[in-house]
């Protein structure tokens, strides 16, 4: 997945700020509102309580998004992705990832089932120890 662009990135906040301050006049009641209209401008102590308000919320959405984010990477383990992709996903490394997921039943590989190049085991293929001139 790429990355967000800056105008996209500005209009992610902008649409996260709005549902923000929506949930925050849900929970404070309707009179939480900085904005204020064309005939009423709300005074400092207003603005400052919407605008907490609006933390309140935010602060809440935190949390719920770090829950989606968890349940998506039990979803893509169970699906088959390990630490690097994990990592990947959230612009972390591996061990970042594996830090902040530890208990997930990530399938360790065995080096059986890792690709082998043509002609056998290992890299050198058949290999034989033993002194030169020797079978």
């Amino acid at each position: 997945m790429r990355d967000l662009t800056t105008d996209e990135r500005q209009e992610l906040r902008r649409q996260l700020a709005a549902v923000a301050m929506d949930w925050a006049q849900r929970l404070a009641g309707s009179d939480v509102d900085a904005r204020g209209s064309a005939d009423h401008e709300p005074s400092y102590e207003a603005k400052m309580r919407a605008h907490l308000a609006c933390m309140t919320a935010g602060e809440q959405m935190r949390h719920l998004l770090a829950d989606v984010v968890a349940a998506g990477a039990e979803e893509a383990v169970r699906y088959g992705a390990g630490y690097p992709q994990l990592g990947a996903a959230i612009g972390a490394s591996r061990q970042a990832a594996r830090k902040r997921w530890p208990n997930l039943p990530i399938l360790k590989r065995r080096a059986s089932d890792w690709k082998q190049p043509p002609g056998g085991i290992g890299w050198a293929g058949e290999s034989h120890l033993g002194y030169p001139g020797t079978a």
